[in-house]
């Protein structure tokens, strides 16, 4: 329960008592001069009292200070309403209150103060009014503030790192790079919610630096493949961080006049640059949700560009570490001179291959290729000339032959293609393509012309020539003989 304070008042007859007086005197003296802002209402909520310091505080004088008005006019917009309803609340419930809100001060800088209102009693018992203090407490708001950005920058550092770790454990299980890229947008979009981002990466000749995931609105973004020297970024070799585009060294490869702030952040691993990472620093309107806008306002710049370094430098170590496993895989399964798979990935496919053919009651061919007369043709143009044919007719065999199909070095100047899915009739046909190609093909070796080439093909299709890795083989093996025995340079199906 709300005790009732009685005070000391000048009405207070002077009949009988200089106790009384003295202690009135006293009252006021040491009110005035208080070191907080003290003042005092009526039964009407009319100020009759305000001390020294709260007529310092608002800038007036003893006359202006005393009127409502004075605290009214300054009072912050948004507070005015709030403060109304809170005090004539009080005054009709005679309750005690405590309420917070903006006062401007004398400067014209606006303050935060916490108000305390304690209803006082005359001496017959009656309601008067209330006395009351106002406290600034704006260095407790600013500190208040701020500690909670730390605890909220906190939060999004543990969710964001959370996400790190998610995507993290998903890009050590892909098997290739390409596999990479939707992983790492569909985590870029929760990890840098209501914020625009594209990921670029060298291209295999190290020349240009190609997009690979984007997300956000990517108009405020950069082409799909720029140059090494149209981001500052990757031309330093650290983030280049732009807070201001307008007084700010822009990217090249940002799309003409940003209109925010953004940081590109090369992607580096065991010394080597493989990418860069582009982040706007503002929010897009279009795709911020309540979360990402109140993380986005309340988290500091330092804090968002931490988190775009961290990100860039584990996309680093584990897109690196995905190169080596599939630089490492390419030679457990290529062959290192044609660049084709080799025997082993061969026989691994073609035994898949054959089960999915089987599940599916459909078909599957293969083409055995020998080129004719090889050890001839390494003995009278050399060597490097036979290593240089063999590279091109793997290069021609790639151009001639549809996505999914399979083409290995089988040995030697020996060839396999698998086609799954493809019938007799059509193997044919893209055999005799393929014929057709290395036959009429220009070797041009070390500025001089070589000899023709041609070679033999023997075509055999499951399940009519066998229905095992062993059996398919042996059949596009066989035909092939029978081509070299027809006279090479022809197409035989089993």
């Amino acid at each position: 329960m709300t005790t009732k304070a009685k005070i000391p008042s000048s009405n207070n007859p002077s009949s009988g008592n200089e106790e009384s007086t003295l202690m009135d005197a006293d009252f006021k003296i040491l009110a005035e001069d208080a070191p907080v802002m003290l003042w005092l209402t009526n039964s009407e909520g009319k100020v009759v009292f305000s001390n020294s310091r709260w007529r310092k505080f608002v800038g007036g004088n003893s006359k202006e200070a005393l009127s409502n008005d004075a605290w009214i006019k300054a009072l912050h917009p948004d507070n005015v309403q709030y403060c109304l309803d809170v005090f004539n609340t009080a005054f009709k419930t005679h309750q005690a209150f405590v309420m917070e809100y903006r006062l401007r001060r004398s400067d014209g800088e606006y303050r935060h103060i916490l108000d305390t209102g304690e209803p006082y009693l005359n001496k017959e018992g009656n309601f008067s009014g209330f006395i009351g203090s106002s406290t600034d407490i704006t260095e407790r708001k600013n500190h208040e503030n701020q500690l909670r950005i730390s605890q909220l920058e906190l939060k999004l550092h543990n969710e964001k790192m959370q996400l790190i770790n998610e995507l993290n454990s998903y890009l050590q299980v892909c098997s290739s790079l390409q596999e990479t890229y939707p992983i790492i947008e569909h985590f870029s979009r929760k990890i840098f919610a209501g914020f625009s981002g594209v990921l670029y990466l060298f291209d295999e000749s190290r020349t240009m630096v190609e997009a690979v995931a984007r997300w956000g609105n990517s108009k405020i973004l950069s082409l799909e493949s720029i140059s090494q020297d149209d981001c500052w970024g990757l031309r330093q070799g650290k983030p280049h961080i732009v807070e201001s585009p307008k007084d700010a060294i822009v990217c090249p490869h940002i799309h003409g006049e940003p209109e925010c702030g953004y940081v590109c952040a090369p992607i580096v691993a065991q010394g080597e640059m493989i990418g860069v990472l582009t982040i706007t620093l503002e929010l897009d309107a279009e795709d911020a949700d309540d979360d990402s806008t109140e993380a986005g306002s309340l988290t500091s710049l330092e804090a968002r560009t931490r988190l775009i370094a961290m990100a860039a430098d584990n996309l680093a170590m584990a897109l690196v570490s995905l190169k080596l496993r599939e630089a490492l895989r390419s030679r457990s399964v290529r062959d290192p001179l044609t660049k084709l798979f080799n025997r082993r990935y061969l026989e691994e496919t073609l035994l898949r291959e054959l089960s999915n053919c089987k599940r599916g009651n459909g078909e599957l061919s293969v083409i055995m290729i020998d080129v004719d007369h090889f050890k001839t043709f390494n003995d009278t143009q050399g060597h490097d000339a036979g290593d240089f044919v063999l590279t091109e007719l793997a290069m021609l065999m790639n151009t001639k032959l549809r996505k999914g199909d399979i083409s290995c070095r089988y040995g030697g100047e020996e060839f396999v293609v698998v086609l799954p899915g493809a019938s007799k009739e059509i193997t044919m046909q893209r055999a005799e393509q393929l014929r057709v190609t290395f036959e009429s093909h220009k070797f041009m070796h070390q500025a001089r012309e070589l000899k023709s080439v041609t070679a033999s093909f023997g075509v055999a299709t499951s399940p009519m020539n066998g229905v095992t890795v062993e059996a398919i083989l042996k059949a596009a093996d066989e035909a092939m003989y029978q081509a070299k025995e027809g006279g090479r340079n022809r197409v035989v199906a089993a």
